[in-house]
Protein backbone atom coordinates (compact mmCIF):
# COMPACT_ATOMS: atom_id res chain seq x y z
CA UNK A 1 0.00 0.00 0.00
CA UNK A 2 1.58 3.27 -1.07
CA UNK A 3 1.59 6.20 1.34
CA UNK A 4 2.37 9.84 0.69
CA UNK A 5 3.52 12.37 3.25
CA UNK A 6 1.30 15.39 2.74
CA UNK A 7 2.55 17.44 5.68
CA UNK A 8 5.38 17.46 8.19
CA UNK A 9 4.79 19.24 11.49
CA UNK A 10 7.24 20.20 14.20
CA UNK A 11 6.31 21.58 17.63
CA UNK A 12 7.18 25.21 18.13
CA UNK A 13 8.57 26.60 21.36
CA UNK A 14 5.13 26.87 22.95
CA UNK A 15 4.04 23.35 21.99
CA UNK A 16 6.92 21.42 23.53
CA UNK A 17 5.49 19.25 26.31
CA UNK A 18 2.00 19.10 24.77
CA UNK A 19 0.26 15.78 24.27
CA UNK A 20 0.51 14.55 20.69
CA UNK A 21 -3.27 14.31 20.25
CA UNK A 22 -3.85 17.83 21.64
CA UNK A 23 -1.13 19.20 19.36
CA UNK A 24 -2.76 17.60 16.31
CA UNK A 25 -6.25 18.79 17.25
CA UNK A 26 -4.94 22.37 17.34
CA UNK A 27 -2.63 22.21 14.29
CA UNK A 28 -5.06 20.35 12.01
CA UNK A 29 -8.12 22.20 13.29
CA UNK A 30 -9.80 18.83 13.74
CA UNK A 31 -11.81 16.94 16.35
CA UNK A 32 -10.11 14.74 18.92
CA UNK A 33 -12.19 11.79 17.70
CA UNK A 34 -10.93 12.18 14.13
CA UNK A 35 -7.32 12.50 15.31
CA UNK A 36 -7.65 9.32 17.39
CA UNK A 37 -9.03 7.45 14.36
CA UNK A 38 -6.14 8.69 12.20
CA UNK A 39 -3.67 7.50 14.83
CA UNK A 40 -5.40 4.10 15.00
CA UNK A 41 -5.20 3.79 11.21
CA UNK A 42 -1.50 4.76 11.36
CA UNK A 43 -2.17 7.77 9.15
CA UNK A 44 0.09 9.76 11.46
CA UNK A 45 3.68 8.95 12.34
CA UNK A 46 5.95 10.37 15.01
CA UNK A 47 9.59 10.39 13.94
CA UNK A 48 8.76 7.92 11.10
CA UNK A 49 7.05 5.45 13.45
CA UNK A 50 3.33 5.07 14.30
CA UNK A 51 3.02 6.26 17.93
CA UNK A 52 1.88 3.69 20.47
CA UNK A 53 -0.01 6.24 22.59
CA UNK A 54 -2.07 9.36 21.86
CA UNK A 55 -0.75 11.12 24.93
CA UNK A 56 2.96 11.11 24.17
CA UNK A 57 4.50 14.42 25.26
CA UNK A 58 6.26 16.22 22.42
CA UNK A 59 9.96 17.10 22.53
CA UNK A 60 11.73 19.91 20.70
CA UNK A 61 13.23 17.67 18.01
CA UNK A 62 10.07 15.63 17.28
CA UNK A 63 8.74 15.44 13.71
CA UNK A 64 5.16 14.43 12.95
CA UNK A 65 4.30 13.09 9.49
CA UNK A 66 0.72 13.33 8.22
CA UNK A 67 0.05 10.53 5.71
CA UNK A 68 -2.64 9.69 3.21
CA UNK A 69 -3.33 6.44 1.39
CA UNK A 70 -3.58 7.16 -2.36
CA UNK A 71 -6.59 4.84 -2.59
CA UNK A 72 -8.52 7.09 -0.16
CA UNK A 73 -9.51 10.75 -0.33
CA UNK A 74 -6.65 12.94 0.87
CA UNK A 75 -6.79 14.73 4.19
CA UNK A 76 -8.21 18.24 3.96
CA UNK A 77 -5.18 20.50 4.27
CA UNK A 78 -7.12 23.77 4.15
CA UNK A 79 -6.22 24.73 7.71
CA UNK A 80 -2.67 23.42 7.82
CA UNK A 81 0.21 25.86 8.00
CA UNK A 82 0.63 26.22 4.24
CA UNK A 83 1.01 29.72 2.78
CA UNK A 84 -1.80 30.30 0.30
CA UNK A 85 -2.93 33.13 -1.91
CA UNK A 86 -5.91 33.73 0.38
CA UNK A 87 -5.94 33.58 4.16
CA UNK A 88 -8.43 31.16 5.73
CA UNK A 89 -8.76 33.65 8.59
CA UNK A 90 -10.96 36.64 9.13
CA UNK A 91 -9.25 38.69 11.82
CA UNK A 92 -11.47 41.18 13.69
CA UNK A 93 -10.68 44.85 13.03
CA UNK A 94 -10.66 46.89 16.25
CA UNK A 95 -9.78 50.24 14.66
CA UNK A 96 -8.85 51.48 11.19
CA UNK A 97 -8.15 54.74 9.40
CA UNK A 98 -5.72 55.89 6.69
CA UNK A 99 -2.73 55.75 9.04
CA UNK A 100 -3.10 52.66 11.22
CA UNK A 101 -4.91 49.39 11.58
CA UNK A 102 -5.52 47.62 14.90
CA UNK A 103 -6.43 43.93 14.78
CA UNK A 104 -7.39 41.34 17.38
CA UNK A 105 -4.77 38.70 16.53
CA UNK A 106 -5.90 35.10 17.10
CA UNK A 107 -3.77 32.41 18.71
CA UNK A 108 -1.57 30.14 16.59
CA UNK A 109 -0.72 32.89 14.11
CA UNK A 110 2.90 34.00 13.76
CA UNK A 111 3.30 37.78 13.50
CA UNK A 112 6.06 37.55 10.89
CA UNK A 113 8.64 35.07 9.65
CA UNK A 114 12.34 35.57 10.21
CA UNK A 115 13.91 33.62 7.32
CA UNK A 116 13.11 32.15 3.90
CA UNK A 117 12.81 28.56 5.12
CA UNK A 118 10.01 29.41 7.54
CA UNK A 119 6.84 28.51 5.62
CA UNK A 120 4.30 29.23 8.34
CA UNK A 121 1.40 31.48 7.40
CA UNK A 122 1.87 34.83 9.15
CA UNK A 123 -0.03 37.97 10.01
CA UNK A 124 2.03 39.78 7.36
CA UNK A 125 0.82 37.24 4.77
CA UNK A 126 -2.74 37.95 5.88
CA UNK A 127 -2.25 41.71 5.54
CA UNK A 128 -0.76 41.36 2.05
CA UNK A 129 -3.48 38.96 0.91
CA UNK A 130 -6.11 41.47 2.02
CA UNK A 131 -4.25 44.23 0.17
CA UNK A 132 -3.71 46.55 3.12
CA UNK A 133 -1.17 49.33 2.47
CA UNK A 134 1.84 48.67 4.69
CA UNK A 135 4.93 50.56 5.80
CA UNK A 136 8.25 49.18 4.61
CA UNK A 137 10.76 50.63 7.05
CA UNK A 138 11.66 47.15 8.29
CA UNK A 139 12.74 44.14 6.25
CA UNK A 140 10.39 42.39 3.81
CA UNK A 141 9.18 40.00 6.54
CA UNK A 142 8.02 42.82 8.83
CA UNK A 143 6.05 45.15 6.55
CA UNK A 144 3.66 47.18 8.67
CA UNK A 145 4.81 45.53 11.91
CA UNK A 146 5.69 47.93 14.73
CA UNK A 147 5.53 45.45 17.59
CA UNK A 148 4.94 41.69 17.71
CA UNK A 149 2.89 39.22 19.70
CA UNK A 150 4.04 35.64 20.31
CA UNK A 151 2.40 33.08 18.05
CA UNK A 152 0.31 31.70 20.92
CA UNK A 153 -0.63 35.12 22.34
CA UNK A 154 -3.86 36.73 21.19
CA UNK A 155 -5.03 40.32 21.29
CA UNK A 156 -4.51 43.87 20.13
CA UNK A 157 -1.74 44.55 17.63
CA UNK A 158 -1.24 47.80 15.69
CA UNK A 159 -0.16 47.94 12.03
CA UNK A 160 1.36 50.99 10.30
CA UNK A 161 -0.03 51.72 6.86
CA UNK A 162 2.73 54.15 5.90
CA UNK A 163 6.31 54.95 6.86
CA UNK A 164 5.50 58.19 8.66
CA UNK A 165 3.03 56.44 10.98
CA UNK A 166 5.53 53.63 11.49
CA UNK A 167 8.32 56.01 12.50
CA UNK A 168 6.12 57.98 14.90
CA UNK A 169 4.70 54.88 16.61
CA UNK A 170 8.14 53.28 16.87
CA UNK A 171 9.33 56.39 18.70
CA UNK A 172 6.32 56.17 21.01
CA UNK A 173 7.35 52.64 21.93
CA UNK A 174 10.85 53.88 22.77
CA UNK A 175 9.61 56.70 25.01
CA UNK A 176 6.82 54.48 26.41
CA UNK A 177 3.83 56.58 25.37
CA UNK A 178 2.52 53.56 23.47
CA UNK A 179 2.03 50.18 25.12
CA UNK A 180 -0.21 47.27 26.07
CA UNK A 181 -1.80 45.74 29.13
CA UNK A 182 -2.19 41.97 29.18
CA UNK A 183 -4.49 39.52 30.90
CA UNK A 184 -3.26 36.08 31.90
CA UNK A 185 -4.34 33.21 34.13
CA UNK A 186 -1.56 31.74 36.26
CA UNK A 187 -0.86 29.08 38.82
CA UNK A 188 -0.03 29.29 41.68
CA UNK A 189 -1.30 32.77 42.64
CA UNK A 190 1.06 35.67 43.28
CA UNK A 191 1.85 36.46 46.90
CA UNK A 192 1.27 40.14 46.19
CA UNK A 193 1.32 42.72 43.42
CA UNK A 194 4.82 43.15 42.11
CA UNK A 195 7.04 45.23 39.83
CA UNK A 196 9.83 42.97 38.63
CA UNK A 197 12.98 44.55 37.20
CA UNK A 198 15.22 41.66 36.15
CA UNK A 199 17.36 41.22 32.99
CA UNK A 200 16.62 38.52 30.40
CA UNK A 201 18.95 36.46 28.24
CA UNK A 202 18.57 33.69 25.68
CA UNK A 203 18.78 30.22 27.20
CA UNK A 204 22.29 28.76 26.65
CA UNK A 205 21.01 25.26 25.81
CA UNK A 206 17.67 26.03 24.09
CA UNK A 207 17.87 28.88 21.59
CA UNK A 208 14.08 29.21 21.48
CA UNK A 209 13.83 29.88 25.19
CA UNK A 210 14.76 32.77 27.50
CA UNK A 211 15.55 33.12 31.20
CA UNK A 212 16.41 35.75 33.78
CA UNK A 213 20.06 36.42 34.45
CA UNK A 214 22.31 39.01 36.06
CA UNK A 215 25.23 38.48 33.69
CA UNK A 216 26.49 41.55 31.84
CA UNK A 217 25.13 40.55 28.41
CA UNK A 218 21.54 40.13 29.67
CA UNK A 219 19.07 42.77 28.49
CA UNK A 220 17.15 44.91 30.96
CA UNK A 221 13.49 43.97 31.40
CA UNK A 222 10.80 45.39 33.68
CA UNK A 223 7.25 44.11 34.19
CA UNK A 224 4.38 44.84 36.57
CA UNK A 225 1.87 42.23 37.71
CA UNK A 226 -1.44 42.92 39.46
CA UNK A 227 -3.76 40.45 41.16
CA UNK A 228 -7.32 40.71 39.80
CA UNK A 229 -9.24 37.59 40.83
CA UNK A 230 -8.23 34.42 42.68
CA UNK A 231 -9.95 31.04 42.94
CA UNK A 232 -8.08 28.24 44.68
CA UNK A 233 -4.71 27.70 43.04
CA UNK A 234 -5.41 29.76 39.91
CA UNK A 235 -5.42 33.51 39.54
CA UNK A 236 -6.33 36.07 36.90
CA UNK A 237 -3.73 38.82 36.78
CA UNK A 238 -2.91 41.88 34.73
CA UNK A 239 0.54 42.44 33.25
CA UNK A 240 2.17 45.61 31.95
CA UNK A 241 5.52 45.77 30.18
CA UNK A 242 7.99 48.61 30.60
CA UNK A 243 10.28 46.93 28.06
CA UNK A 244 9.56 44.66 25.12
CA UNK A 245 11.76 41.58 25.42
CA UNK A 246 10.82 38.31 23.74
CA UNK A 247 8.66 36.13 26.04
CA UNK A 248 9.07 38.75 28.78
CA UNK A 249 5.83 38.10 30.69
CA UNK A 250 6.32 34.35 30.57
CA UNK A 251 10.00 34.56 31.60
CA UNK A 252 9.37 36.96 34.49
CA UNK A 253 6.51 34.82 35.81
CA UNK A 254 8.71 31.72 35.58
CA UNK A 255 11.33 33.64 37.59
CA UNK A 256 8.65 33.99 40.29
CA UNK A 257 7.87 30.25 39.97
CA UNK A 258 4.47 31.13 38.49
CA UNK A 259 3.26 29.75 35.17
CA UNK A 260 0.63 30.81 32.67
CA UNK A 261 -1.96 28.08 32.28
CA UNK A 262 -1.30 26.19 29.05
CA UNK A 263 2.32 27.38 28.78
CA UNK A 264 4.15 24.05 28.97
CA UNK A 265 7.28 25.60 27.49
CA UNK A 266 7.82 27.71 30.60
CA UNK A 267 6.93 25.15 33.23
CA UNK A 268 3.16 24.69 33.38
CA UNK A 269 2.42 21.12 34.55
CA UNK A 270 -1.39 21.04 34.48
CA UNK A 271 -3.91 19.47 32.13
CA UNK A 272 -5.27 22.48 30.24
CA UNK A 273 -4.11 22.28 26.60
CA UNK A 274 -6.54 24.42 24.58
CA UNK A 275 -4.34 27.52 24.50
CA UNK A 276 -1.90 29.62 26.51
CA UNK A 277 -4.10 31.95 28.56
CA UNK A 278 -2.26 35.18 27.68
CA UNK A 279 -4.03 38.03 25.86
CA UNK A 280 -3.12 41.61 24.89
CA UNK A 281 -6.33 43.18 26.20
CA UNK A 282 -5.74 46.95 26.10
CA UNK A 283 -3.64 48.96 23.63
CA UNK A 284 -2.91 52.66 24.13
CA UNK A 285 -1.13 55.12 21.82
CA UNK A 286 -1.17 58.67 20.49
CA UNK A 287 -2.54 58.82 16.97
CA UNK A 288 0.38 59.59 14.61
CA UNK A 289 -1.58 62.22 12.66
CA UNK A 290 -4.32 63.65 14.90
CA UNK A 291 -2.19 63.37 18.08
CA UNK A 292 -5.23 62.23 20.04
CA UNK A 293 -4.84 59.66 22.80
CA UNK A 294 -6.44 56.33 21.83
CA UNK A 295 -7.33 53.32 23.98
CA UNK A 296 -8.52 50.13 22.27
CA UNK A 297 -9.79 47.00 24.03
CA UNK A 298 -9.44 43.61 22.34
CA UNK A 299 -12.19 41.13 23.31
CA UNK A 300 -11.00 37.75 24.54
CA UNK A 301 -11.58 34.74 22.33
CA UNK A 302 -14.23 32.23 23.41
CA UNK A 303 -11.69 29.79 24.87
CA UNK A 304 -10.15 32.30 27.28
CA UNK A 305 -13.39 34.08 28.09
CA UNK A 306 -15.16 30.78 28.84
CA UNK A 307 -12.30 29.67 31.09
CA UNK A 308 -12.49 32.91 33.09
CA UNK A 309 -16.28 32.82 33.37
CA UNK A 310 -16.29 29.19 34.49
CA UNK A 311 -13.42 29.41 36.96
CA UNK A 312 -13.95 32.83 38.53
CA UNK A 313 -17.75 33.06 38.71
CA UNK A 314 -17.83 32.99 42.54
CA UNK A 315 -14.76 35.16 42.97
CA UNK A 316 -14.35 38.57 44.56
CA UNK A 317 -12.85 40.79 41.85
CA UNK A 318 -10.49 43.70 42.45
CA UNK A 319 -12.62 45.67 39.97
CA UNK A 320 -15.58 43.84 38.37
CA UNK A 321 -15.47 43.31 34.59
CA UNK A 322 -17.32 45.73 32.35
CA UNK A 323 -19.19 44.75 29.20
CA UNK A 324 -18.89 45.87 25.61
CA UNK A 325 -22.01 47.49 24.22
CA UNK A 326 -24.62 45.06 22.82
CA UNK A 327 -22.54 41.97 23.57
CA UNK A 328 -21.82 39.59 26.40
CA UNK A 329 -18.06 39.96 25.90
CA UNK A 330 -16.48 41.53 28.95
CA UNK A 331 -13.55 43.87 29.28
CA UNK A 332 -11.42 44.40 32.36
CA UNK A 333 -10.37 48.04 32.98
CA UNK A 334 -6.66 47.32 33.27
CA UNK A 335 -5.51 50.95 33.13
CA UNK A 336 -7.75 51.77 36.10
CA UNK A 337 -6.60 48.68 37.99
CA UNK A 338 -2.90 49.45 37.50
CA UNK A 339 -3.31 53.12 38.38
CA UNK A 340 -5.28 52.30 41.51
CA UNK A 341 -2.85 49.57 42.58
CA UNK A 342 0.51 51.23 42.08
CA UNK A 343 -0.49 54.70 43.22
CA UNK A 344 -2.23 53.53 46.38
CA UNK A 345 0.05 50.83 47.75
CA UNK A 346 3.66 49.94 48.30
CA UNK A 347 4.20 46.91 46.07
CA UNK A 348 7.02 44.42 46.26
CA UNK A 349 9.77 44.98 43.72
CA UNK A 350 12.72 42.87 42.69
Amino acid sequence: MQENIIKILKPNENEIGMRLDSFLVARLNSSRNKIEKMLQKKSIKLNNTPPKKCGILLKSDDEIQILTDISNPPLNTHNLEIPTSHSPLEIPILYEDEEILVLNKPINLLTHRTHDKDLQYTLVDYLKNHRYPLSNLGDSYRQGIIHRLDKTTSGAIVIAKNNQAHAILSEQIKVKTMGRYYLCVITPPLKENIILDYPIIRHPKNRLKYLTSQIESAKSAKSAFVKIAKEGEIELIGAKLFSGRTHQIRVHLAHLNRHIIGDFFYGYKGKYTKRILLHSHLLYLTHPKTHKAIQIYAPLDSLMQDFIKQNFKNTSWLIPPLFFDKTQDFKIPLDEIFTQTFLSCHCESS
